[in-house]
């Protein structure tokens, strides 16, 4: 198993430093590959701002780590509050590079989001089917997305790839903010894998959707270990007292 890890971290990394760094070939006048850049996300001005008011509050004054984005169920906007954040960080608190994983392999959104290629992806380079593909765009080409892709296979296995061998430290090497959109933890407990590997958690629920024993529950399954904050979409109503310790 060591031997894999290895293996797999070394291939990520040898990977990363092709995508993200200036290659000799580019740089001594090689004919480049045709460039993609993503779009800013279709998202209302205020979302972001609320997001953005979001990650002050979890993150504070530290600038570097791993942001998992997770919610009780689907359907409760956390795929639109991680693409916010990344969104976010790449325009107010990033010196550096920004990474929005999408890893909710089954439910994929984050591609159509930023109007950019669904596959190749994170699931096809896991899977030895393609190269690593990132896409970039924003000011000074910072924000990052990494999209899902295609997977043959069972994509548990991806999500247990991705923990078991530490890919996640992997890019944050070269990346000084990475975003995880992930599935849902509710029915999913193989998430917890990834969200144990993050610094921050952000719990996101949906007004009238999301019910109060799901967020203990939740709540429950992240525990006190990292800082955990909550963004409430669809409405913008108080919030119940017992959940301000996540905010």
């Amino acid at each position: 198993m060591i031997g894999e890890t290895t293996a797999t971290a070394a291939r990520l990394r040898e990977a990363l430093g092709a995508v993200v760094e200036p290659q000799a070939s580019e740089l001594q006048g090689y004919r480049r590959r045709p460039r993609e850049s993503v779009n800013q996300p279709p998202l209302h001005p205020d979302f972001i701002t609320r997001c953005r008011i979001a990650l002050g509050r979890l993150v504070a004054v530290e600038d570097e780590g791993v942001i998992a984005v997770c919610s009780a169920r689907r359907g409760e906007g956390r795929s639109s509050v991680a693409a916010a954040v990344a969104y976010g960080l790449s325009q107010s608190r990033s010196d550096g590079r920004v990474l929005l994983l999408d890893l909710d392999f089954g439910h994929a959104t984050q591609a159509e989001a930023f109007s950019v290629a669904p596959t190749p992806g994170i699931a096809d380079f896991l899977e030895g089917r393609e190269r690593l593909r990132l896409v970039a765009g924003g000011p000074n080409r910072q924000l990052w997305v990494a999209p899902a892709g295609t997977h043959l296979g069972d994509r548990l296995r991806l999500l247990h790839q991705l923990a078991g061998e530490s890919l996640i430290e992997v890019f944050r090497e070269k990346f000084q903010w990475v975003v995880l959109d992930l599935p849902p933890l509710i029915g999913h407990p193989e998430t917890m894998t990834l969200v144990r590997s993050s610094d921050w958690h952000l719990v996101v629920g949906k007004h009238r959707n999301t019910t109060f024993a799901e967020l203990r529950e939740v709540a429950g399954m992240l525990g006190d270990e990292k800082p955990a904050g909550f963004l409430l979409t669809g409405d913008s109503t108080r919030i119940p007292n017992w959940l301000r310790r996540l905010i």
